[in-house]
């Protein structure tokens, strides 16, 4: 009797009501990020809005459309809700699949034109472990971070040039994550969908290219990494530590993700360690992924004290964003020593009092000489 009278309407409302207000109470505490997260979670759990994925297969490229994602608020870069997809890029487990390029669009509802203000970035990773025990090369498992590749602000779309690819063996999966922006509508109230393309080939002629991620990291106050009033320029004052840092070549702790200081700033990063180059080699293709506020961000040979090749950014000039980044994609490609010292150089200008904040990341595509003996080797190509 006493269960019985424990669940009375009353008590249940009670009950209801109170975790209501304590999941308001925990809610109104998290950051904008994690808002975005809980309340994208929620809509998609209920079918409130279209929580699905749909993935079409063609003959050279597979298309994806992302679950809505609604956007209310103003998102900075990192902030906005996200879709996350596990695909299976060689599904019928062809002994070689190729990725020659991929393409990221955002389309506001009622509409059928990409936005690039809704693109914050786009995210390709495969699983470094299936990867190269598919490829019969576990040496290279754990070697480096393994990002195929990122499509963001300004920039939405990178091909390979004729003759190159990203190598697929067996049944492998990529995790495709894709977030949305919104700097300068803060009354926003509607719905996006990301509408993704992988381009394939499935031809044994290609030549295999290595994506390597070089990123622009900064130290920070290891007492005080979050007090921006700093003394020490040579400082930054990171965004979140969880996410966006790690050890330097030194092992002391860098930041990734930071605030960006009023006027013009450069900075310059010595990123030859994580080239960690073994032979000579060409870069085939390169993309940026920065944020608002980037004006040249380049790659520079400090042996011979000269550009590699330099990026010059777009802002729009009557709201917050990248316009254009460019993309370079060659068949002859650049030259890089093993034996040379290279470093990321951006240059940045904030005009306004606002918050912004800044990463930059360069993803080098490499001829790789040691996979393309490799898949000889093996028979993979070359038949």
């Amino acid at each position: 009797m006493k269960l019985k009278r424990l669940f009375t309407l009353k008590n249940l409302l009670f009950l209801f009501t109170l975790g209501v207000v304590i999941f308001g109470i925990w809610y109104a505490q998290l950051s904008n990020r994690h808002k975005a997260i809980v309340k994208t979670k929620v809509l998609h759990a209920f079918h409130i809005i279209d929580p699905d994925w749909e993935v079409m297969e063609g003959e050279k490229e597979i298309a994806m459309e992302s679950p809505e994602l609604l956007v209310d608020n103003i998102y900075r870069s990192m902030d906005g809700p996200q879709a996350v997809l596990n695909l299976n890029v060689n599904p019928e487990g062809k002994q070689i699949q190729w990725i020659t390029g991929f393409k990221a669009e955002v389309f506001r509802e009622g509409t059928d034109v990409h936005n690039n203000d809704f693109l914050c970035h786009t995210n390709f990773d495969y699983s470094d472990a299936v990867h190269y025990k598919n490829l019969r090369l576990p040496k290279r498992i754990n070697t480096q971070y393994p990002r195929l590749g990122t499509l963001s602000n300004g920039i939405n779309e990178l091909n390979f040039p004729d003759g190159f690819g990203f190598p697929v063996a067996g049944d492998d999966a990529l995790v495709i994550a894709s977030r949305t922006l919104n700097h300068n509508i803060p009354d926003a109230f509607f719905k996006v969908r990301h509408k993704i393309k992988l381009k394939t080939s499935d031809s044994d002629t290609l030549k295999p290219l290595l994506p390597k991620g070089l990123v622009l990291m900064l130290p920070y106050d290891l007492e005080n990494p979050y007090d921006s009033d700093k003394s020490d320029p040579n400082l930054c004052s990171p965004i979140d530590l969880k996410n966006h840092s790690g050890p330097g070549e030194d092992g002391v702790p860098l930041s990734a993700h930071w605030e960006l200081p009023q006027g013009k700033t450069r900075y310059e990063f010595d990123v030859t360690y994580q080239l960690y180059l073994q032979e000579d080699t060409r870069i085939h293709a390169m993309a940026a992924h920065l944020h608002p506020g980037a004006e040249t961000f380049m790659l520079y040979d400090a042996t011979e004290n000269k550009p590699v090749y330099v990026f010059n950014c777009e802002n729009y000039s009557d709201k917050i964003g990248l316009k254009h980044v460019p993309v370079y994609s060659s068949e002859e490609g650049i030259l890089l020593k093993a034996d040379h010292t290279y470093k990321l150089v951006l240059e940045t200008r904030n005009d306004t009092t606002d918050f912004m904040d800044m990463m930059a990341v360069l993803f080098l595509y490499l001829y790789d000489a040691e996979l393309d003996r490799h898949l000889k080797d093996q028979g993979f190509v070359g038949l």
